[in-house]
């Protein structure tokens, strides 16, 4: 796999656990909001889509109502979800192994993006990371959008990019975006390898030791 010379990786389940953060995120709405209770199935399905997507679904809001949540979400995410998150085991060697081997590193998340650049930083890997590309308040991406942007940023080429995801939102994410796309087992999506395979793919990693041998 050599061939690639941009690798973006999704952040939640892909680079860090940040589900302890995300659920008291939802929490925290819930309780300034009194929004009813949620099974902990629906709570982990907060974790891959689009925030507003997830609200929508699980607390059957729209209109000013999902704004407000989506607010309470962003407010505990900034001041403190961000710092309930840890890496998984490995990450950082693999970051520091990929990049000195000359590989433009970048992250697409449909986390906020200040909330992803916040969050990498006190992890101690934005450093790696050329590019950290998230939702803006005011912009909508796509999955596709935001790999698309990272490929600009860093200069790089769709046939030499991939795509380093937990999920079929990054998977089909990397389908529309016409680029390569490796699924990780360990995180919050694909249970298996089965579940990955539904999808086009290059490989799937177990664990990150895996990505690295993929990779090499």
């Amino acid at each position: 796999m050599s061939k690639y010379k941009t690798i973006i990786f999704d952040l939640d389940g892909t680079l860090a656990d940040t589900s302890e953060g995300i659920y008291n995120c939802i929490r925290y709405a819930q309780k300034m909001m009194k929004l009813p209770p949620i099974t902990d199935a629906q709570m982990r399905s907060h974790i891959g889509p689009p925030m507003h997507e997830s609200y929508e679904r699980n607390f059957h809001l729209s209109g000013a109502d999902l704004e407000k949540a989506i607010g309470y979400h962003k407010e505990y995410a900034l001041t403190k979800g961000l710092y309930e998150a840890s890496l998984y085991e490995g990450i950082p060697e693999l970051l520091s192994q990929l990049k000195k081997q000359g590989i433009h590193l970048a992250v697409a998340t449909l986390k906020y993006e200040e909330t992803a650049q916040k969050m990498l930083t006190f992890l101690n890997i934005a450093h790696f990371f050329e590019v950290i590309c998230g939702a803006l308040p005011d912009v909508k991406l796509t999955k596709a959008q935001l790999l698309e942007k990272c490929i600009q940023l860093c200069h790089g080429t769709k046939d030499t990019s991939l795509l380093v995801g937990d999920s079929s939102y990054d998977a089909l994410g990397a389908q529309d975006a016409g680029i390569d796309f490796l699924g990780v087992t360990y995180g919050f999506g694909f249970a298996n390898q089965q579940e990955v395979d539904e999808f086009p793919n290059v490989g799937c990693a177990k664990t990150v030791n895996e990505i690295g041998r993929l990779l090499s």
